[in-house]
């Protein structure tokens, strides 16, 4: 069982750190000072909590993070421990999960082998493959498409620990994952299960299990990703017969159907709606490097951002594809856009980062919307603006006074504020960098706490007196403490 356990730490580590990329809300440091002393102690803490049933979320942030211009998801940001126990807990009985999902599920598979989960890129286009197959192995195939409403959000918790507890035949094995989930709902303003973490994923799989064994039992070609089923069938009312089926086993599960999302398609649709030919083509092209890919990819770009912006997966294709091909026709949009494309930001502003030719332009307005107000509508879009220029390594006063202002607001969420601490501490004079110090030490947030520890590194303001003192008296802090004193480069995640 120890060894299970180190191994699912281990899986949970190597996935949070290695996949910075992927984050919608990337960590100050790219969990740097985890990476160093992981094997230092900080492994065995977290094993140590673990076995003793000291799994109860201690630092929980639930970000509404958009989904399109208008709507958001609460998206729960975990401390590094928390976010670590959670995933190494789901991690522990994933190939038990695994065994019991039917070969049609696509998403959050386990690699029995690899003793990890499959990333979502390969399983997602797998499955697109295996629609197209269906739709055209038979010319006259009708394909129904389910989407559950909210579906994190309206997972019961009390359900998921009884099929837990099914699962491993002994209610004691996923005790401490039920402690977290439950203590999850009760303090927080959120419910379900935490979004933000591909683990969750998994326990999703399992939830919907019954609607597998059904259509599975009875005969019905399916594909499922997470919640988003497609089932094939000639004939329109066995389709709709099967819907109604569907519906009340994910009501007998607290859940419901998508009204906008559920329907019947006609062959000629169905395809339509699985294979874009248009994106297929594009992609090819820009895959290949051929001539004049970039006229297409531009005239496409003209037509989202003409027609419906909230169409957020040919936005973000588009935006891509222009990133691949190295092309800037969409820079001065995506800045002039900012407030309306939050929900694309990780795509801008890896866009962005490609063109030093228009750094210029790219500070100048980045500036110009921290500094009109309106920035604090959109905090995610504040870190992101910051982690530009961390990783540019821009100075700019301007952004500086910003900066401040973020910093000393403590009604604005953390995740802005951290990188804002760790722009002044890059480039703070003296006084500024006292100043920094009193914030860490009237800072009541121990994570706030580690982003001004680090400002305050940065901003040679930190004596290994003064670092012991923190490890001595704020044992939260051990962790980054030890791994400043190694004197690092902090990297910019």
């Amino acid at each position: 069982m120890v060894g299970q356990l180190e191994g699912a730490l281990n899986t949970a580590k190597n996935l949070l750190i290695g996949n910075p990329e992927y984050s919608e809300i990337p960590d100050i440091a790219g969990y740097a000072d985890i990476q160093d002393q992981w094997d230092k102690g900080y492994r065995a803490t977290l094993e140590a909590a673990i076995q003793s049933g000291d799994c109860i979320p201690r630092h929980t942030e639930i970000v509404d993070f958009p989904k399109n211009s208008i709507t958001f998801r609460p998206l729960a940001r975990f401390s590094a421990r928390d976010r670590l126990i959670y995933d190494a807990l789901i991690f522990s009985v994933a190939a038990s999960i695994d065994r019991q999902i039917r070969k049609p599920v696509y998403s959050y598979r386990w690699s029995h082998r690899g003793g990890r989960p499959i990333f979502w890129f390969k399983p997602w286009k797998s499955m697109q493959r295996a629609a197209r197959n269906h739709l055209e192995t038979d010319k006259s195939m009708r394909m129904a498409t389910v989407d559950v409403s909210s579906f994190y959000e309206h997972i019961d918790v009390e359900i998921l620990a009884d099929d837990l507890g099914c699962l491993s035949r002994d209610a004691r094995r996923s005790k401490n994952l039920n402690k977290f989930l439950i203590s999850f709902q009760r303090i927080n303003h959120a419910w379900g299960l935490p979004q933000g973490s591909d683990a969750s994923g998994i326990l999703a799989n399992l939830y919907l299990a019954p609607v597998d064994e059904y259509l599975f039992k009875n005969g019905f070609s399916y594909l499922r990703y997470s919640d988003d089923i497609m089932i094939f069938r000639r004939d329109w009312t066995e389709l709709r017969d099967v819907l109604s089926e569907i519906n009340k086993i994910l009501r007998s599960r607290r859940l419901s159907m998508s009204a906008q999302k559920t329907g019947i398609l006609a062959p000629e649709e169905a395809f339509a709606r699985i294979h874009d030919v248009r994106k297929a083509s594009l992609s090819a092209a820009c895959d290949i490097g051929m001539p004049g890919a970039y006229v297409e990819v531009r005239q496409y770009f003209d037509e989202i951002v003409k027609g419906d912006v909230s169409d957020t997966r040919s936005l973000r294709f588009v935006i891509n594809r222009l990133a691949k091909l190295e092309d800037d026709y969409a820079v001065s949009w995506c800045l002039d856009n900012l407030p309306f494309i939050a929900h694309v930001a990780k795509e801008v502003f890896s866009y962005l980062r490609i063109f030093g030719g228009r750094i210029d332009e790219i500070r100048r307005k980045l500036v110009n919307f921290m500094r009109s107000g309106a920035s604090a509508s959109y905090p995610y879009l504040e870190q992101r603006i910051f982690r530009y220029f961390l990783s540019m390594e821009l100075p700019d006063n301007r952004l500086k006074e910003s900066a401040w202002l973020i910093l000393e607001d403590r009604n604005r969420e953390d995740f802005p504020r951290e990188f804002a601490s760790r722009y002044l501490g890059r480039a703070a004079s003296v006084s500024e960098a006292q100043l920094l110090r009193h914030k860490f030490e009237e800072e009541p947030n121990v994570i706030m706490r580690r982003a001004l520890l680090m400002s305050l590194y940065e901003s040679k303001n930190l004596s290994r007196r003064y670092l012991r003192d923190v490890e001595e008296y704020l044992p939260q802090l051990q962790w980054v403490c030890r791994y400043l004193r190694t004197e690092p480069r902090i990297p910019v995640s």
